[in-house]
């Protein structure tokens, strides 16, 4: 087992902080929070370590304390749906200007199915399609086996495809 140190620590948060902010995010659907559990995600991580114990796949690691974190989140909080995060508080997870109004509509049906997902489902489906984390980390991270996982996210895949059926 390896052991990480400040170095890598500052390595891991360079390659790691996007994706695990951006699925902080589909979690609780709220930038700064988001923003807050991802850096919560890491001290967490950081005092881990410092109290000696080790860590042999410090992305895994974090995107579960993560998970914990916006578990606990949830617990505390009401989920927003996406039309009411757009009304109340003008959400738009991403820029579409520059699309044209064909991918804007379809970007807005397949953020409409991965709402009516349940969390879990949606998590799978970032984890894997958002964040490129390929099924045996996801595995990890969920601590199931890796043909769960993948009979998990092709299940979700396929909710999301019926979803998007005329």
């Amino acid at each position: 087992m390896k052991r990480i140190d400040e170095d890598s620590f500052i390595s891991a948060y360079d390659d790691y902080a996007d994706a695990l902010f951006r699925y902080a995010y589909f979690r609780v659907y709220d930038r700064e929070r988001a923003k807050e559990l991802m850096q919560e995600a890491f001290m967490k991580t950081w005092e881990y370590l410092a109290s000696g114990k080790k860590i042999t796949n410090v992305r895994a690691f974090l995107y579960r304390t993560v998970h914990n974190l916006s578990v606990n989140e949830a617990v505390r909080h009401k989920a927003y749906s996406l039309e009411e995060m757009q009304e109340v508080a003008g959400f738009d997870p991403e820029e579409t200007s520059e699309a044209t109004p064909e991918e804007a509509a379809e970007y807005q049906n397949a953020l409409r199915a991965l709402e009516k997902l349940d969390a879990a489902e949606r998590d799978l489906i970032v984890m894997r399609y958002v964040d490129g984390l390929p099924v045996k980390e996801i595995a990890h991270i969920l601590r199931e086996s890796p043909n769960t996982v993948s009979v998990r996210i092709h299940r979700a895949l396929q909710k999301v495809r019926d979803q998007l059926q005329p």
